[in-house]
């Protein structure tokens, strides 16, 4: 429990930062609505390997947030096809749980009406996309002021283009994210490409006030390379908290 909650304390310090920028000073100068709370929105990675971790951090999470709408949706995965974010924003996709592992949750007795709306609309697209689903529609969500993901990152981002049999255009593997991204081979056209932009100006508009930020916390492996560009661009971070794994590195400064 020790290293869990120095985990939530490195976690909370980066988004209690939200709470403070959330005074808002209205048109008359003398009145200055409360400090509110961020709207915090986390994406926790249920896969198999992840399930040691998932009930003691929800606890954690919802210990300092209480409000915080958590999302248990298996996998970190993200599947572009052609050009399209497999599960995103430009379709509702209907609920088809696999019949064995893992599977969306379906509990929304601790969620906020956002995250109610949310979860009824598109728990069939976060089960077909994963996480790139997730953070394909909550990344022009307004209602939250930070998306946060923990997970240990072991999936890949898989792009194919259309054909018989389908075409690898890109992928971004754990085992090569120390690579040099140049020496990644990419296949992809400028219009394949146009998914990553508009992720990237999405959360550019953090900076503004008018989009969430994103914070990266890894129990393994670095974020794929366009979460680690997103988050970079929306004011958040990418932190590695491998020795929260029962057979990770000791804690830093142990």
């Amino acid at each position: 429990m020790t290293r869990l909650r120095f985990f939530a304390a490195t976690c909370f310090a980066l988004l209690t930062m939200l709470a403070h920028a959330a005074t808002t000073v209205v048109t008359d100068p003398r009145v200055v609505t409360p400090p509110a709370g961020p709207r915090i929105a986390v994406y926790l990675d249920c896969s198999n390997s992840m399930v040691p971790y998932l009930a003691g951090v929800e606890a954690e999470v919802r210990k300092q947030f209480p409000d915080a709408d958590v999302f248990q949706v298996p996998a970190i995965k993200v599947w572009v096809d052609g050009a399209s974010v497999r599960g995103g924003a430009s379709s509702v996709l209907p609920h088809k749980p696999t019949p064995a592992g893992p599977t969306v949750s379906l509990d929304t007795s601790r969620l906020s009406p956002t995250g109610k709306a949310i979860l009824a609309r598109y728990a069939g697209n976060f089960e077909a996309g994963s996480v790139g689903a997730w953070v394909d529609i909550l990344r022009t969500e307004k209602r939250y002021d930070a998306l946060v993901i923990f997970s240990d990152f072991n999936d890949q981002v898989l792009q194919a283009r259309a054909g018989k049999p389908p075409v690898q255009t890109y992928v971004d593997d754990a085992s090569q994210r120390l690579e040099p991204e140049e020496r990644i081979k990419d296949d992809r056209t400028v219009a394949e490409k146009a998914w990553e932009d508009a992720w990237v100006g999405s959360f550019d508009l953090a900076n503004a006030g008018k989009g969430p930020v994103l914070y990266l916390f890894s129990t393994r492996n670095p974020a794929s390379r366009i979460l680690q560009k997103s988050a970079e661009v929306s004011g958040g971070k990418f932190t590695l908290i491998d020795w929260l794994r029962p057979d990770g590195p000791p804690r830093p400064g142990n």
